[in-house]
């Protein structure tokens, strides 16, 4: 299996959408107080903003032609509080595989790819918000050495 990544183009909004809509379904399913299922997750104005934003990049897995996943990618920093430690940080806002190609290493070679863009960036860290529910993508952030920083809490009325 020949799997090369790259970044994003616009021409590549559907394709990527619709691996968005995978995990958005499965969210939907865990979590319908806060997910709703539509068909339309990543809106194509959002999608550009990132490709024209200089801070960000989408980067997408390929099998062939065939777009298998991708990675959305930010640049940031801390805010310029006294309290603070003034850092520069990636952060992955978003993360996906086509479900038909999961547990077939395409994840690993892309966090990868994902980890090198953060180096590449001169970021100190890689950030990303996982839901408690989603327990095999835990698993798959802790094996690449990441640990709980945070945790956001709810309670429902």
């Amino acid at each position: 299996m020949n799997i090369s990544i790259g970044l994003a183009r616009i021409g590549d909004h559907y394709a990527v959408n619709l691996i968005v809509k995978e995990g958005q379904d499965e969210h939907s399913v865990a979590l319908p107080h806060i997910f709703n299922k539509v068909d339309q997750v990543m809106p194509v104005n959002y999608f550009r903003e990132l490709l024209e934003d200089p801070k960000s990049e989408i980067l997408i897995a390929k099998i062939n032609e065939e777009i298998v996943g991708f990675a959305v990618m930010e640049l940031n920093e801390s805010p310029p509080f006294g309290s603070m430690t003034p850092r520069k940080f990636a952060y992955m806002s978003d993360f996906g595989i086509k479900k038909s190609y999961q547990r077939k290493g395409i994840g690993k070679i892309l966090f990868e790819a994902c980890l090198e863009w953060s180096k590449h960036k001169d970021a100190a860290s890689l950030d990303l918000n996982v839901w408690e529910f989603n327990k095999k993508a835990i698993a798959f952030y802790e094996n690449f050495g990441m640990e709980t920083a945070s945790r956001k809490m709810t309670l429902h009325f």
